[in-house]
This record gives C-alpha cells, sequence and structure tokens, in this order.
C-alpha cells in the first residue's frame, strides 16, 4: 500500500478533535548513503515520536560493542539488539509504517491490548475508543512516551 492511501485510512480512524492536530510523517534521502529514511509523528506541528536509520544504525553498533566488550552476561539470558532499543524508545524507520499496516487489520479491542507501543498509541486515539474505555485504560509511567503522549492528548480532547 502506498504512503498516502496508508496515512488517509489511518488518519481516518483518528477521533475528529485530534484529526487535524495529529500528523505522520516519512521521508527517504535518495541523494544519501544507503538510502537513508526517516519517520516521525506531530502533535500542533512539533515532533513527539521519531525513527531514523541513522540513529538506529548508530545505537545498533553502539549496542553491539558494548555487548562485545562486556564480560558481564547473566547466564542463561539472550541479547537481544532490537528489544534493548526498543525499550530505549528507538525504532527503525519502517517500524511506523508496519504498525500502521497491522493496526488497519486488528481489532480496536486488539489494538488496545497489542504489545506493539505504536499500534496502542493509534487505538487510544481511535474515534471508536468511548470516554469509558478510555477511563478504564491504565496507562502508567512504564508506558511508552507515544502511548502516554496520546492518552494525555485523548483525555484532554474528551474532557476526562
Amino acid at each position: 500500500m502506498q504512503w498516502s492511501k496508508l496515512k488517509t485510512r489511518v488518519k481516518g480512524f483518528i477521533c475528529p478533535e485530534l484529526k487535524d492536530v495529529i500528523d505522520f510523517h516519512v521521508t527517504q534521502y535518495r541523494k544519501a548513503h544507503s538510502w537513508i529514511s526517516e519517520s516521525w509523528i506531530t502533535v500542533h506541528g512539533e515532533r513527539v515520536f521519531d525513527c531514523g536509520s541513522r540513529t538506529y544504525a548508530r545505537e545498533a553498533a553502539y549496542e553491539v560493542l558494548s555487548h562485545e566488550d562486556s564480560s558481564s552476561d547473566v547466564a542463561g539470558e539472550t541479547w537481544n539488539m532490537h528489544e534493548i532499543l526498543k525499550r530505549r524508545e528507538i525504532h527503525e524507520p519502517q517500524y511506523m509504517g508496519e504498525a500502521m499496516r497491522a493496526y488497519l487489520d486488528l481489532s480496536i479491542d486488539e489494538a488496545l491490548k497489542s504489545d506493539n507501543p505504536f499500534i496502542k498509541a493509534l487505538a487510544i486515539v481511535d474515534r471508536r475508543v468511548g470516554k469509558r474505555t478510555l477511563e478504564r485504560l491504565e496507562i502508567d509511567n512504564t508506558e511508552h512516551s507515544l502511548v502516554r503522549t496520546f492518552y494525555e492528548l485523548r483525555c484532554a480532547s474528551a474532557h476526562i
């Protein structure tokens, strides 16, 4: 699916109060080495979520080198660079597009329970989520910053 169609379909699910507030962006720098790409989300024109190939590659290399230098591996614990970066909220640029495609195929209940923070954030601002469902959600400080941002934004727009 083309980016413009995907963006339009996802924005169609956003509640009317936030439809003009939240926007999704993606770009590729074709003349740059390795086709550097970047994805980001804006709220009122300010970036609240960002994922770029350059940042991801730099942080991934740092984690690999740190892991190789470290002799303090815990016995039986597997090392997963992608999970470490995900916990640090550093994502690959295609993460946003993949999550948006997956979101379109999920029911709203499945999306709200998703382990993927991007899918969960989209579900929170979905027009199909009512006030009672929003009030029942338990969002704490351990949630991804995008989930917390969208939750606060939606609660403010719903006067909760």
